[in-house]
């Protein structure tokens, strides 16, 4: 009988003492005593990259860095009003591509090869000291017709499926889940990636079917140092002829890029700025023992801004985007943002949360994301919508103005002198139509911005209930959130079903 009240001891439950609702805490910007004293940083655009329009359409950059010593050739295809769909597997083919280069070329410089994809663009870059000129051909190699017949197939569906189960079991399904709730769920990007049946059963015919759809709606750029263009047989404007004749090697008719922003608009999903229903989305994970959570709003894209072709001046929709920006940086930057301060600084329910404004052709949204202990999980998400509404209703102080000022300030000159990230806001240009004045309208905006317009900018997008996915064990958590959030409703979902 001992042994069996020991054992009937041992299965019972352990009680979770949940955490308690706080307040909110703000941040404080108390001068150091002794600390020198500096003037306010100011951001003038003086790193710009020259730009040509080739007479096939497509275009041509002229990238200065001098630091370096190297030469960077990169090309660019990219798809401004639709994006390319199957990019994730066409990239598990290129990483193959890669290593067989690096194996059977002589080049040194084939180590160097890079990829930067995104659903609307796809950047393959080179950089050597004193780059031949055979390395264009490297980068032609990758969308050329017969790319792909010396790789190994087999292993690009394993590598497939292997990332496949580690975003199983790593909990990335919750960025599946809040894609579709911020985005709805027939949204061209969430159709747009993950085919399963795709990545199982790949084939060299299928890969090529993917490749070619893609190169069918590329238009191409090449991004290259000054000593490049002007080297005999100009290799960046030969690489470019090279890239648009491509197009018509695919057995798919051209994308001529003339969809009408209506046309899009009516196949896009309409999610309403604000979660009015009060749900929380949480994905069941029995036996966790932390809770990871996305809270956050779409906001408006005016598909009419973006464009193929930029305009000279920054149009509207850019000032939207840097709202977006401002904000995420406001609540969501480390150390001193409201958010990781607060939840983490003073109470400790995280190692960290974070803002990110998400800003692409075909939407924008805004997300807070983190994760924090399963006893921590409804005072968490207490303490998010507590300063969202905060900011919505109330100024910040001067001192903390200042601080998100030089901490956007800081980031633009950061970016001006990283020739990687310059390259980088060239190909979102090309995609989302904002202005090569992009950087400086956002400065100029940064400089001007009252602590009353921030709040009203917070209270445009925060005043209405945000979107929440959260990932966790249910069965221990429920209670809690219900106690703690009685307005809200619990629906359980999953990566795999409909919302």
């Amino acid at each position: 009988m001992v042994y069996l009240s020991l054992y009937l001891l041992g299965c019972q439950q352990t009680q979770i003492d949940f955490t308690a609702t706080a307040a909110t805490s703000l941040p404080k910007f108390n001068p150091i005593h002794g600390a020198p004293t500096l003037e306010s940083m100011r951001f003038e655009q003086t790193q710009s990259i020259q730009q040509q329009i080739m007479p096939n359409g497509s275009q041509l950059f002229r990238v200065n860095d001098p630091k370096s010593g190297l030469d960077h050739l990169t090309l660019v295809a990219y798809s401004a009003r639709q994006p390319f769909k199957n990019v994730d597997v066409l990239m598990r083919a290129f990483e193959e591509k890669r290593r067989w280069l690096v194996a059977s070329q002589a080049q040194s410089c084939a180590e160097s090869l890079t990829f930067s994809p995104s659903l609307h663009s796809i950047a393959i870059g080179i950089s050597c000291h004193q780059l031949p000129t055979e390395a264009t051909e490297l980068l032609m190699s990758f969308w050329r017709p017969h790319s792909f017949d010396d790789i190994d197939i087999a292993n690009v569906r394993r590598q497939l499926k292997l990332a496949k189960h580690i975003n199983a079991f790593s909990g990335a399904e919750i960025n599946t889940v809040w894609a579709r709730t911020i985005l709805g769920e027939e949204h061209i990007y969430n159709q747009a990636l993950n085919d399963s049946s795709l990545a199982d059963s790949l084939t060299l015919d299928s890969l090529n079917n993917v490749r070619e759809q893609i190169l069918s709606q590329s238009s191409w750029a090449v991004l290259a140092n000054q000593r490049l263009t002007n080297a005999k047989g100009k290799p960046p404007q030969a690489l470019l002829s090279r890239a648009v004749a491509l197009n018509s090697t695919t057995n798919i008719t051209q994308d001529t890029h003339n969809h009408s922003s209506t046309q899009i608009m009516q196949n896009m999903p309409v999610v309403p700025l604000g979660n009015s229903s009060k749900t929380i989305y949480i994905i069941d994970a029995p036996g966790s023992v932390q809770t990871q959570i996305r809270v956050g709003y779409p906001m408006v894209r005016d598909l009419n801004d973006t464009q193929v072709n930029q305009a000279l001046l920054p149009s509207d929709a850019s000032g939207n985007a840097q709202d977006c920006q401002l904000l995420a940086s406001w609540l969501g930057r480390s150390f001193s943002g409201r958010l990781y301060y607060d939840l983490r600084e003073v109470r400790g329910l995280t190692y960290g949360i974070y803002g990110r404004c998400y800003d692409n052709p075909l939407s924008r949204s805004i997300k807070f994301y983190g994760s924090t202990k399963l006893e921590h999980t409804g005072a968490f998400i207490d303490g998010v919508l507590k300063h969202l509404a905060l900011a919505a209703e109330s100024p910040p102080s001067q001192a903390e103005l200042t601080a998100v000022k030089t901490y956007n300030t800081s980031k633009l000159l950061l970016r001006q002198d990283n020739p990687m990230a310059l390259e980088l806001d060239t190909i979102r240009q090309l995609t989302s139509g904002y202005s090569p004045l992009y950087q400086q309208a956002f400065a100029d905006k940064i400089e001007a911005l009252t602590a009353e317009q921030l709040q009203s900018i917070a209270a445009d997008v925060f005043s209405r209930p945000p979107y929440i996915v959260i990932r966790g064990d249910a069965e221990k958590i429920n209670a809690d959130l219900k106690q703690k959030l009685p307005d809200w409703q619990l629906i359980e979902v999953s990566a795999n079903e409909s919302l």
